[in-house]
């Protein structure tokens, strides 16, 4: 659904267009003006208006502002007409710096074709039902599940450190603090290891725990494949189903394609081929 903002940009180009179909003359349709070589389009003209702030484009629709932003494109397509006069695209500098740009060109695109592959086998299976969640299993989810955590945690390279850590603290120290100055999750250690607020099933398994500790309690050493965590059990309150639903509808669904991926692992053998990620 179109919002204010949108329909009224739109609404401003499209005015834009009639304006500048009424002052061009027949022969040069599609065409505003030629620098050199080059041509700028009604199709550009427009473009290149989206892309400016609505302020301007309001400007843009009197005669003389019209005519300014159309100065503009002028004296960039200038520019570009001496550059190519000068031999810019013909030197090696150039021919590298394409090269380079089709490479990423290629890469976005692959990273595109398998998102839209991603984003479709998804919605593949959830026509199939294979991972569709129901409204009565968010609401079992939420009785069972009613509140939510809030955890700082610190995470170390080794059992040892986290150890250590677990003696600062105990013997004082604040945990924010100490967060912010050695844990290895950069996400959350410029917030003093504040994590966002957990469900079950949202956080990963080996911190689980933490549903069952006390407000204000310290865990720790808990190992995963990330390191060692030392945790802190900053809070616990209650969560709405209204607040909570999109929340236990996406965790749910992830649980469900997990389960789905085990089943296929089979047909598609993981071999971890670097060492160092063994």
């Amino acid at each position: 659904m179109l919002n204010l903002g949108s329909m009224r940009i739109r609404l401003l180009l499209s005015t834009a267009v009639v304006l500048l179909g009424a002052c061009r003359k027949p022969s040069e349709e599609g065409v505003l003006a030629r620098v050199g070589g080059s041509a700028i389009t009604e199709a550009e003209f427009r473009r290149k208006l989206s892309e400016v702030a609505p302020d301007y484009q309001n400007y843009v629709l009197t005669p003389n502002g019209r005519r300014q932003f159309l100065d503009v494109l002028i004296r960039e397509k200038m520019i570009l007409e001496a550059a190519r006069a000068d031999g810019v695209t013909q030197t090696p500098e150039f021919t590298q710096r394409m090269e380079e740009l089709r490479k990423e060109e290629a890469e976005r695109m692959a990273e595109a074709r398998d998102y839209l592959a991603t984003r479709l086998w998804l919605e593949q299976l959830r026509r199939a039902g294979a991972i569709k969640v129901t409204d009565d299993e968010v609401r079992d989810y939420h009785r069972k599940n009613p509140r939510e955590v809030l955890v700082r945690h610190i995470l170390l390279p080794t059992a040892q450190d986290a150890e250590e850590t677990m003696h600062r603290l105990r013997a004082g120290a604040r945990f924010a603090s100490v967060a912010q100055k050695i844990s290895l999750d950069a996400d959350t250690a410029s917030e003093g290891g504040l994590m966002k607020p957990m469900l079950p099933g949202e956080i990963i398994p080996e911190l689980e725990g933490v549903f069952k500790m006390r407000v204000g309690e310290l865990a720790g050493p808990i190992r995963s494949k990330l390191g060692y965590h030392v945790l802190l059990k900053e809070s616990e309150r209650s969560i709405s189903l209204k607040d909570a639903s999109d929340r236990i509808h996406s965790l749910l669904e992830k649980q469900k394609l997990d389960k789905h991926l085990q089943s296929l692992q089979g047909s598609f053998p993981v071999e971890v081929v670097d060492a160092q990620f063994k």
